[in-house]
């Protein structure tokens, strides 16, 4: 996100969401039929810890990102529903760029 940020336009901004855990997404759906069963069944449940996110928080967080109601500035991290700070890894310049050239390589058309 980083490196987004200081590459992109000025006026377009770059953020990271992390939603966290959220079971009965379809995450699963190509794993067995126990971890399906679990992810549909069982572990929705978990939403009601703090250790997983509901669909609908995950989709409220991500429009409070979007619609500016999290601030979260250019290069922000955001986990669930607040900024954070991101991995210290994140913040390595040279991975930053062997990151974007990795883009661009697997992107090219």
């Amino acid at each position: 996100m980083h490196e987004y940020a200081r590459r992109l336009p000025a006026g377009i901004d770059a953020v990271a969401y992390n939603p966290g855990f959220v079971p009965g997404t379809g995450l699963a759906r190509n794993a067995d039929p126990v971890s399906r069963f679990a992810m549909r069944r069982i572990l929705p449940a978990m939403t009601l810890t703090p250790f997983a996110t509901g669909r609908n928080a995950a989709g409220r967080h991500l429009a409070d990102v979007v619609l500016g109601t999290t601030q979260a500035p250019t290069g922000s991290y955001v986990d669930r529903s607040r900024a954070d700070r991101s991995s210290p890894e994140s913040y390595d310049p040279r991975r930053e760029g062997e990151l974007w050239d990795a883009a661009e390589r697997f992107t090219a058309t």
